[in-house]
């Protein structure tokens, strides 16, 4: 089983940057590019921004340290296709990342991003702007880009453990493997990607290739695409909602957005819960009642594991079908799994649109769940599980809607969650 002993970066790196990092951003990030490859851009924003950036691959490429680790990974890889025989958890074993590499690589970049002005700039050009790790912002090109490197190193071994060994995820209900990795199928897929003869060169091929694509690859075999669906949203989903913010008067509202969190059903026959409809029917009063000039549904693929229905898409749905209300009106977030989630990636699109984030936003929902949102218990349920609390309480307005503000932590990549990162 694939293990490692540091899941994202180090707890002292972490606690620093939390006590550092600002509240809000006035400024809005730079949008992903998500076009070719979301999946890969919205879990590994550093390996996108070397996709782009061939100045800094082939800077990487010419470091002594970086050229040894991948000469001693191919060498490992080839000993793995001669020894493991097909089998699956010998051959992931020899793709991913090792703590010792993980380290080795990580030194070399810090170097690399302070010394090398190339590398720098897929800090300074890319990262920063996009702003894919404001947890980070406030540290020096090298000690990021080294940070950035750990995060996703760690981010692949656990796609590797999860959708290749079968290792449990933090939620195994909705979240665990699907494709059966001792098939004949499976096994001559991995071996086809690891064999001697496919494997990138690592004269060639930036020197994280193979384990990145292994990873995706494993994505791919579990239908596992939940992160990249509906992307880019601002020229689908979301497209008529974030042309209506530039023309919007902000001043006429108490508050930006209504966010409702959806409620999977149980049934893989029922696109929406009557608990989601529910949801639905007070947001709707609250719009109505002006509180705000926009409807932000999340929810995603979520409940039973593997639906084909996404929670947000269908509230959205009913709300323009049962109660007409307009699609400008509607912003998606077809992709948060929990609500620490529902309220990050709320927290995400408001940053990301062009929203007020000095003003407060309304979650609406049933007195259940606003009494959860609005308890000390959710903001440590965050801190546990994302190292962050996305959003600040301001106040509960009534039984069913809590006033919040969006944080600039809500934009710090997940990659240890690949289905919502």
């Amino acid at each position: 089983m694939i293990k490692s002993s540091l899941r994202r970066f180090p707890v002292a790196v972490l606690t620093a940057a939390l006590t550092l990092s600002p509240a809000t951003a006035q400024s809005h990030p730079v949008p992903l590019q998500l076009s070719r490859q979301p999946n890969l851009a919205k879990n590994f924003s550093l390996f996108s921004a070397l996709e782009r950036n061939s100045a800094a691959r082939e800077a990487l490429a010419a470091d002594r340290e970086i050229a040894l680790v991948a000469s001693a990974r191919r060498s490992g890889l080839d000993y793995a296709v001669r020894s493991c025989k097909q089998d699956v958890a010998c051959e992931l074993r020899a793709v991913a990342w090792t703590d010792e590499e993980i380290l080795r690589v990580s030194l070399a970049l810090q170097r690399l991003g302070d010394t090398n002005p190339a590398v720098k700039s897929v800090v300074v050009g890319d990262l920063r702007p996009s702003m894919a790790y404001p947890v980070l912002s406030n540290l020096g090109s090298g000690e990021m880009l080294a940070r950035a490197w750990e995060i996703s190193a760690h981010g692949v071994n656990e796609i590797l453990a999860v959708y290749g060994e079968g290792m449990a995820p933090r939620y195994p209900a909705i979240d665990s493997i699907s494709f059966d990795m001792k098939s004949d199928n499976a096994k001559r897929r991995l071996a086809a990607l690891v064999s001697a003869d496919s494997a990138p060169d690592t004269a060639t091929h930036p020197f994280y290739e193979l384990s990145l694509q292994t990873a995706l690859t494993l994505l791919t075999l579990n239908r596992r695409d939940e992160a990249g669906r509906h992307e880019p949203m601002d020229d689908g989903v979301n497209k008529p909602a974030v042309a209506a913010v530039a023309t919007t008067t902000w001043q006429r509202y108490p508050y930006t957005v209504i966010v409702v969190p959806g409620e999977g059903p149980s049934d893989p026959q029922t696109p929406l819960s009557e608990e989601g409809r529910q949801r639905v029917a007070l947001a709707v009063e609250a719009y109505r009642a002006g509180k705000a000039p926009f409807i932000l549904v999340s929810g995603g693929y979520v409940h039973p594991a593997q639906t084909r229905f996404s929670e947000a898409i269908e509230m959205k749905r009913a709300l323009m079908a049962d109660f007409h209300i307009p699609e400008a009106a509607i912003f998606v977030d077809p992709h948060a799994r929990h609500t620490t989630t529902n309220m990050r990636n709320a927290a995400r699109e408001i940053f990301r649109y062009g929203i007020p984030t000095d003003k407060p936003a309304l979650v609406v929902t049933t007195p259940g769940q606003a009494s959860y949102i609005g308890a000390p218990s959710l903001s440590e349920r965050c801190v546990r599980e994302l190292g962050y609390v996305p959003y600040r309480i301001v106040r509960k307005v009534s039984a069913t809607e809590i006033a919040f503000l969006p944080l600039v932590d809500s934009l710090e990549e997940d990659p240890d969650d690949p289905l919502d990162p």
